[in-house]
């Protein structure tokens, strides 16, 4: 467990020395060795950790480094423009010393949570997508509710008592326990609807059960009921995939009819240019929500499809600062009616 007070030493400094662009390699170092000792602790706190280091093949320690190597990635002016974007809002000079650590706290946390589902994304392509689809069916059909438990995505089944004081579920005994009341041939919803009950017909464990560990309780359903390798099992249900495919499209035809007459009579982009913008953004999203490569989807590759002559130089100077931020707009946009 890390010492708090070891951690803020020379800790408002060396942020300050960073987004200022001052920084020396003794401030930098300082400051990769606290965000590591938080990301490293927060790791290890997680119940899931054992399972991510065994399927990443990666220590503790180096999924650290992971997960906070790109809050030192630096722009074209070497400026670390993610420290500068949250802490320069900040007033530093004028917190304590333990206010600093907090905020810093609150950084690296939510790049390691974002730092799991990436790594679990490109070491297991599998799971990530039964993750992905377990995300759509909670929104969809809100027999559970998505909780933050000392860190950790979790899930409970609505109106129920979570029984917080009792041991969690081991992923062994859950499987052991859950397993047998399935065929291996329901999708996604009806598992969750399953998986509801059975939390709330027991009381001799916790019903707060990791997100992580729900995706990989499904998957060996899977696994066990149909003897088929993971990555074959066609798991998505027909209704939820129709609704996400419904609001994506909502989603881009509502922004592009809001941000047409700024973009194409004051900026100069032509109609049919804006129209492909959007086209590629509604594919980004679909690969994103339902795909199973959304980590990969570039902007400039798919534009080019559209646009078979572009170049990396034109895309850089005519259109990557305007697609990138309506790419902005649109995801955050989908987020919030998907949750809806």
């Amino acid at each position: 467990m890390y010492n708090h007070r070891s951690l803020s030493t020379g800790l408002r400094e060396s942020i300050l020395s960073a987004i200022n662009g001052s920084a020396t390699r003794e401030q930098l170092n300082r400051l990769v060795s606290v965000f590591h000792s938080l990301a490293s602790a927060f790791l290890a706190s997680k119940s899931t950790c054992g399972m991510l280091t065994h399927v990443s093949g990666l220590k503790t320690s180096d999924l650290a480094y992971d997960c906070i190597a790109e809050l030192f990635q630096q722009n074209r002016d070497g400026n670390y423009i993610q420290l500068v974007s949250y802490f320069s809002g900040l007033q530093l000079a004028a917190v304590r010393d333990e206010e600093i650590l907090a905020h810093a706290r609150r950084l690296v946390f939510s790049k390691v949570n974002h730092g799991v589902y990436r790594l679990y994304s490109q070491a297991d392509p599998s799971l990530a997508k039964i993750l992905r689809n377990i995300k759509l069916a909670v929104y969809s059909l809100k027999n559970f509710t998505e909780t933050d438990r000392f860190g950790e995505q979790c899930l409970i089944p609505v109106l129920c008592d979570a029984l917080e004081h009792l041991p969690p579920f081991q992923r062994e005994e859950l499987e052991q326990l859950f397993i047998p009341v399935t065929r291996g041939k329901e999708v996604i919803p009806e598992l969750l609807a399953k998986l509801s009950l059975f939390l709330r017909e027991q009381d001799r464990n916790c019903r707060i059960v990791p997100l992580i560990l729900v995706g990989l309780l499904f998957r060996s359903v899977y696994n066990a009921k149909q003897s088929v390798h993971s990555n074959t099992v066609e798991i998505e249900d027909a209704t939820v995939v129709r609704d996400t495919e419904d609001i994506i499209g909502k989603v881009c035809r509502d922004l592009k009819a809001a941000t047409s007459k700024k973009y194409v009579e004051k900026k100069n982009i032509a109609g049919e240019v804006f129209e492909k913008y959007f086209h590629v953004m509604e594919e980004g999203l679909t690969e994103k929500y339902i795909g199973s490569n959304g980590q990969d989807f570039s902007l400039f590759d798919n534009l080019r499809r559209y646009l078979p002559d572009l170049t990396k130089e034109e895309y850089k100077k005519r259109h990557r600062n305007k697609i990138e931020y309506l790419w902005k707009l649109v995801q955050k946009e989908a987020v919030k009616r998907l949750k809806e």
